[in-house]
């Protein structure tokens, strides 16, 4: 099944328009406790990187962790 957040071709864009409620209603501990209540791979992920720090995240995810603390925004 595609990500139905980057598929912008989906005509069902339910969930995106519940993540933008969510995200009006309030700060993002609301979106991340609806997140992993709701969603068994986002709880799994998040138990796995409880007590890491972003560099060791980014390490166990094959993610260079210097090359995002270097982007601009």
């Amino acid at each position: 099944m595609a990500n139905m957040l980057f598929n912008r071709n989906n005509q069902n864009n339910a969930p995106l328009v519940q993540l933008q409620q969510i995200r009006q209603q309030g700060p993002s501990n609301v979106l991340f406790n609806q997140m992993y209540q709701n969603n068994p791979q986002f709880k799994q992920f998040a138990d796995s990187m409880r007590g890491k720090t972003p560099e060791q995240a980014f390490q166990e995810n094959g993610l260079d962790f210097n090359r995002f603390k270097n982007l601009k925004w």
